[in-house]
């Protein structure tokens, strides 16, 4: 049942702008180009994004994606014009310094460049440390009144990297977490024809803040069962021994038996493996320690939901140069497509 995907949605996704709590551009995206294929379609008061799809049974099947993405707030601007920032979401301050943003201003964006002291004048003390975000500013490149007129506390930022295929089949872009669960969801939603749930596709924010709009979503349908479309760090890379990958580029969907918010059901993460041994579906096992996704929320929404998260292996997460790969994408896409159009059975 593979379908052919369009990734130039998934380029049109990444390069919109839409950290926690300012997600209104990319809902925007997708209620225009969803809307046709649903029976249903509302935006909920925290801005959940959501889509029904009458199936052939009694059941409901949830589907989250989270359409936010980390990013920048302007905290101050200084007498210089320099704006002073924090971040929205888990941001390593290493991948911050000389890297472009848009800032999101009522007027428009404006092009900024992350900078700090020159190394040719820092102490010895300072040389070869990772700069602390207090440290770090955006330069508009404008004068500080002009500044100061076009810019305000609260405009935000996001990172700004093109979408770039390369390689053997994967995809660099900033946003990759989680605008690939948002397209696959997407893509999914559109190719539903009577399927056997009744499908609430929800595009969720804030879920890189604590799973807010998750939690408040989850709270509203009544469902049976829930997959949560996401990403999760991939960290098959040079220095990281093989037993602490999580999961890798191009082994397949990523099926979470564990996380720090959530453990999957035995019967659900037995029927979701199954499946994809009887379909072909390339898939891995991901345990993680640490981290979470809007799973964490849905599984204790009112007396429990049973819910997996299927994530797809993405490298340098929460970057402007995160990657992905093609196959992985193309693998889950499947999994979830044949759960929601034929049932799992748990």
């Amino acid at each position: 049942m593979t379908s052919k995907l369009d990734f130039s949605i998934l380029k049109t996704l990444t390069q919109l702008p839409g950290i926690s709590g300012r997600e209104g551009q990319v809902r925007d995206y997708l209620k225009n180009l969803l809307a046709p294929a649903a029976d249903e379609v509302r935006t909920d008061a925290l801005g959940n994004l959501i889509l029904t799809k009458k199936g052939t049974s009694d059941k409901t099947l949830l589907l989250c994606a989270h359409m936010d993405e980390v990013g920048l707030m302007v905290q101050f601007i200084d007498e210089r014009g320099f704006l002073r920032f924090v971040t929205v979401g888990g941001i390593d301050p290493r991948t911050l310094l000389a890297q472009r943003v848009r800032v999101q201003t009522q007027n428009g964006p404006l092009l900024g460049i992350i900078g700090t002291k020159p190394a040719h004048i820092t102490t010895e003390a300072e040389r070869g440390k990772a700069v602390p975000l207090k440290d770090l500013f955006i330069d508009v490149g404008l004068p500080a009144e002009e500044v100061k007129k076009r810019v305000s506390p609260g405009d935000w930022a996001v990172l700004d990297r093109p979408y770039e295929e390369f390689g053997n089949g994967l995809i660099s872009a900033k946003a990759i977490d989680n605008r690939a669960g948002v397209f696959i969801q997407a893509e999914l939603f559109k190719n539903l024809k009577n399927p056997f749930y009744n499908v609430y596709a929800v595009f969720t924010v804030q879920e890189e803040v604590g799973v807010r709009g998750a939690t408040t979503a989850a709270f509203g349908v009544d469902a049976d069962v829930c997959l949560c479309l996401d990403t999760t760090g991939a960290a098959d890379i040079p220095g990281v021994a093989p037993q602490d990958y999580i999961v890798r580029l191009g082994g397949g969907v990523g099926i979470s038996a564990l996380d720090a918010r959530t453990i999957t059901p035995q019967p659900l993460f037995d029927a979701l493996t199954q499946i994809c041994r009887e379909k072909q579906i390339a898939y891995q096992v991901r345990i993680a320690q640490r981290g979470g996704n809007d799973a964490g929320a849905v599984h204790l929404s009112k007396t429990g939901v049973p819910s997996c998260a299927l994530s797809l292996p993405t490298r340098n997460i929460h970057s402007n140069v995160e990657v992905c790969a093609k196959p992985d994408v193309q693998a889950m896409f499947d999994l979830a497509l044949c759960c929601a159009q034929q049932g799992i059975v748990f």
